[in-house]
């Protein structure tokens, strides 16, 4: 699994902004915390700090864990005024982000019922 600042190391590859780890970190935080209640059904909260949870790992695993360089990159572009370049940038986190949940529907779905009516 990823963790959060191999996350932020390959976001910072791909797209180079002016944010810092801290500010990365409290929106990956943000991110697994949607996750977990939405996709995942799990109470908890999620808390992450930079530096302390650098090496801590995300919630999405591979192959979908590249949602968290996507998310990263379209915050950075929305801060930062770039809404052309946003709108691009959300559409693939939407996309990469929609397969995940897809996936970890499928996988964790409860059985179906064998009862007859």
């Amino acid at each position: 699994m990823a963790t959060i600042n191999e996350a932020i190391i390959n976001a910072n590859r791909l797209h180079p902004d002016c944010y810092g780890d801290e500010v990365k970190t409290a929106w990956l935080c943000e991110l697994d915390g949607k996750i977990a209640r939405e996709t995942m059904h799990k109470s908890e909260s999620i808390s992450y700090s930079y530096p302390d949870d650098a090496d801590k790992a995300l919630l999405v695993p591979p192959p979908y864990d590249n949602i968290y360089e996507l998310y990263i990159i379209a915050m950075g572009d929305f801060f930062s005024g770039e809404l052309a370049s946003y709108s691009a940038s959300a559409a693939m986190f939407e996309r990469a982000y929609e397969e995940f949940r897809k996936s970890y529907i499928r996988s964790n779905m409860p059985p179906q019922s064998t009862l007859k009516l």
